[in-house]
């Protein structure tokens, strides 16, 4: 763990969602010159399969000044940004894939978000054989609360929005720890040292569901606070290896689940705006959403994440820190052979029923007196 932070926190990313009037106040618009950029773009990698599109032909006079300024604002300013004017209506799902993929390469190296490899992600409901939501996020309807992923920024595209609901919250990590400095300073010491994270069956062969260490949820290096707090990724781990919370450790999770949620920022996402974040400054979530029954009212996001230079980065370096253990120390996910024989892209493979519910019982946001504990 690193040392307890005890400043209050005074940098851009220690805001709460009252501090904005609205989306309006974090968006950067793209003008007719960028647009057209991208359109040239598309162009210009007509024959060249998305995912070896390259940084070099994703550059443009009319974008790379633009875009770094929307780099500079997620990885040291606000850590928060919704671009806004992606031509997604004048273009296939696939097009538009690559115009976002050009996008994301002025944002860092892309990741891969799973095991199987995809480093982009199309996030819409997709039900089980059975008729059940899966437990995965990105194919359910169901709300997801506040967690973060596994990149250092987190982008989602929106190219449809559902009928209603799918609200998209983000809560900033420096301003809870200035809440919980401020009212509960006894947690901090649980909250820096951290707890296990489950690693849903996507890990490397050999290695354990289970992290064999805490992952801190906050750490700190020279005042720079960064955050890694995943709800529904400790409480499966506890009830895996059997270890019960302290009534402390039931606590410091509670106040930090309650100040994220009360601290957010609710956005509605468009057609043609992505949502720019810095993954461990911002925890995110969103709320449940209902596809209405015109095709363009069936929700679709395309997620993607990509990794910064270290000078850029927020999360330290060290095993600790993160939860998979990639070669070379990389973030993301490094791909599993012979996966698709084992775990099906919507859901997790060979999981016991209580631990599968328990997945989903704990995506779901806090309320009062209902929330599941390991067992």
């Amino acid at each position: 763990m690193t040392p307890i932070y005890r400043e209050k926190i005074t940098e851009p990313m220690a805001w709460v969602g009252s501090d904005f009037k609205g989306k309006e106040d974090i968006a950067f618009e793209l003008g007719a010159r960028q647009v057209a950029a991208f359109e040239e773009i598309l162009v210009r990698v007509k024959e060249v399969p998305r995912d070896e599109i390259t940084r070099q032909q994703s550059s443009h006079r009319a974008l790379d000044d633009e875009l770094a300024k929307v780099y500079k604002e997620v990885t040291h300013g606000r850590g928060l940004v919704v671009v806004r004017g992606f031509p997604v209506g004048q273009h296939s799902v696939e097009e538009i894939e690559k115009i976002y993929w050009a996008f994301c390469l002025h944002m860092g190296n892309l990741l891969s978000n799973n095991a199987f490899g995809h480093r982009m992600v199309r996030v819409q409901e997709e039900r089980l054989p059975s008729g059940e939501q899966s437990v995965r996020g990105t194919k359910s309807r169901a709300e997801l609360a506040m967690h973060n992923d596994s990149g250092d920024i987190f982008m989602l595209m929106c190219v449809q929005q559902a009928a209603s609901g799918g609200e998209s919250q983000f809560s900033s990590g420096p301003a809870a720890h200035n809440t919980i400095l401020a009212t509960r300073p006894d947690l901090l010491k649980i909250l820096y040292r951290g707890f296990p994270q489950h690693r849903r069956s996507e890990q490397q062969p050999g290695e354990p569901d289970v992290t064999p260490y805490d992952v801190p949820v906050f750490s700190n290096i020279n005042g720079r606070i960064a955050i890694n707090f995943t709800y529904s990724s400790i409480i499966p781990a506890l009830h895996a290896i059997g270890r019960k919370l302290t009534s402390e450790e039931e606590e410091a999770l509670d106040v930090m689940r309650s100040v994220l949620l009360e601290q957010q920022l609710t956005v509605r996402m468009d057609p043609g705006e992505v949502s720019v974040a810095n993954n461990y400054a911002l925890c995110h979530s969103r709320s449940d959403y209902v596809d209405g029954p015109l095709p363009t009212q069936r929700r679709l996001l395309l997620r993607a994440w990509t990794e910064v230079p270290l000078a850029d980065r927020r999360l330290p370096v060290g095993r600790e820190f993160f939860h998979m253990e990639n070669a070379g120390g990389r973030l993301g996910y490094d791909p599993v052979p012979g996966l698709d024989a084992r775990i099906s892209r919507a859901e997790y493979a060979n999981m016991p029923e209580d631990l599968a519910k328990l997945f989903k019982a704990t995506q779901a946001k806090p309320k009062s007196g209902n929330q599941p504990k390991p067992s």
